[in-house]
């Protein structure tokens, strides 16, 4: 009974939770502040606080997996192989999201972030908790920084696609849209 219940329950299982939740958390603070601005800036959906989550909270499960799912002792024991292979993952994940349109790029701030997210959660999987929390600080703060130090940035214009690629209809709402936003800040 004892073996039954030491492999629902291993020794272990409390420094893996601990490290499963804190990197859910950086990844879930990370992503709200992507939704917040996301909100601010646009309309359009982007990624969030599910993404990033999902990605800071996923790259910690492959690096339990890789560090107490997989015992062997030996030479052929390299939990680092799964650690490399969520890097590559990741930038192949963030170069999809990289859109190049009309000559500017977009995505780019969500990709390196989502790259970012799993490499936090990879330090959280290894137990590297206080480097990981760091790392998370700091990513928060880069991708707030704008907010944080408005005066140090100029206000950017969102891009809309040009007029030539949208029907008249919405061609005329974007106008009377414009209008009555100058209206309403005279």
């Amino acid at each position: 009974m004892d073996t039954a219940l030491g492999l629902f329950f291993p020794p272990e299982l409390p420094t893996i939770l601990l490290r499963l939740f804190l990197a859910f958390l950086a990844g879930a603070i990370m992503g709200w502040e992507r939704e917040r601005f996301i909100k601010d800036v646009s309309r359009q959906r982007g990624a969030g606080f599910r993404t990033y989550s999902l990605v800071c909270f996923g790259s910690c499960l492959f690096g339990l997996a890789s560090i107490y799912g997989f015992s062997s002792s030996g030479m052929n024991h390299d939990p680092g192989r799964v650690a490399a292979q969520v890097v590559t993952g990741m930038g192949f994940l963030g170069a999809g999201a990289i859109i190049k349109y009309n000559g500017s790029v977009k995505g780019l701030t969500t990709a390196a972030g989502m790259w970012v997210a799993s490499a936090i959660g990879l330090m959280f999987s290894a137990g590297m908790y206080i480097t990981a929390i760091v790392a998370a600080f700091f990513a928060y703060l880069t991708l707030d920084f704008h907010r944080l130090f408005p005066r140090l940035f100029p206000v950017t214009k969102i891009s809309h696609p040009s007029d030539e690629s949208i029907g008249e209809e919405e061609q005329e709402k974007r106008h009377n849209h414009r209008v009555f936003d100058d209206d309403d800040h005279d």
